[in-house]
């Protein structure tokens, strides 16, 4: 005769070890859950730290301007002269339909080019009202740059003494993977006296 209350027991341990094994599941799957969440929202505030930043040549020097100034980049197109311009405004090109001033920031800030290229980029820097083609050797590629854990140290001559004129419209210095980056300061160059006096012309 079979042994009722052995197997019993037996089928009573088995739902208990079931039960344990399913408290188990569900507390993990709880933490794994936390943890998940926690590491999506660490990954979200470091993307939303960073912020994108245009990088360019001028001359062999390399610069960044804020994503949130830039309108586009691209092949600079032919450039009309106009006279009774400054010779730091090579002229004219026309964008999309748009007519737009291109200007060279190595005549501008006195730093010469000496193997200037066969074609000239453009990035078209725009301000508000303020809008023109920046004339660069090349565009770089794009810097994302964290301003509050990526320190932008102020300029040196150091860095370079043929950009001292230049370097009042730096935000600062960014050094990165062998990398120094003069990252300009949008809003100086937005509010220049210097760069929209030719507007007046």
């Amino acid at each position: 005769m079979a042994d009722l209350s052995t197997h019993q027991d037996t089928a009573s341990a088995e739902l208990s070890l079931q039960a344990l094994l399913a408290t188990i599941d569900r507390e993990t799957a709880l933490a794994v859950a936390h943890d998940e969440a926690f590491i999506k929202e660490r990954a979200s505030q470091t993307i939303r730290r960073k912020k994108p930043y245009i990088s360019f040549l001028l001359g062999e020097n390399e610069m960044a301007l804020s994503i949130d100034s830039i309108q586009e980049i691209g092949v600079l197109p032919p450039v009309t002269p106009l006279p009774n311009l400054p010779l730091w405004v090579r002229g004219i090109v026309q964008i999309r339909g748009e007519i737009l001033s291109v200007v060279d920031f190595q005549a501008l800030f006195g730093f010469k080019d000496d193997q200037p290229p066969l074609h000239w980029s453009y990035v078209l820097f725009k301000q508000q009202d303020f809008k023109f083609c920046l004339q660069v050797n090349r565009i770089s590629g794009i810097v994302n740059i964290d301003e509050q854990h990526d320190p932008l140290v102020p300029f040196s001559r150091e860095t370079g003494e043929h950009l001292t004129r230049l370097a009042p419209y730096f935000k600062g210095v960014f050094t990165q993977d062998n990398r120094t980056i003069c990252v300009l300061d949008y809003q100086q160059i937005g509010s220049s006296s210097l760069i929209r006096k030719w507007q007046q012309h």
